[in-house]
């Protein structure tokens, strides 16, 4: 499944306020989607698996679980895809400028954007 995003430009400040609005003020807890298979994966869920927290929103978390072994594992999650890959993340996040680094994009997939709660019936 491929989710069609459309493209989406913010700075890193906007992104942050953004998670964090929805997520909580706790980075490990934020949520993107890979807009690929459509899986949702955090910081922690990367943590979970060994694997690096910062990859979270530009790596699936089927690569840090597999999907790039060959033959590929059947009880996995997610796939092998990444936002910095041969096609671009949906999301651009203008990193600013920092020491003598100038300022510089970083392509990222989408916020998960957590589903409504049913109400009790």
């Amino acid at each position: 499944m491929t989710t069609a995003l459309k493209h989406r430009k913010l700075t890193q400040d906007e992104l942050m306020t953004e998670a964090a609005a929805l997520f909580g003020d706790d980075p490990m807890k934020w949520a993107f989607r890979c807009p690929h298979c459509g899986d949702v994966a955090t910081p922690a869920d990367f943590k979970e698996a060994g694997a690096s927290p910062g990859m979270a929103g530009q790596e699936c978390i089927g690569r840090s679980l597999g999907a790039l072994k060959k033959p590929k594992p059947t009880n996995t999650r997610g796939c092998d895809w990444a936002a910095y890959g041969l096609f671009r993340g949906p999301w651009e996040v203008v990193v600013p400028a920092e020491g003598d680094k100038p300022e510089r994009s970083i392509w990222a997939f989408p916020l998960a954007v957590p589903e409504p709660v049913a109400a009790d019936a």
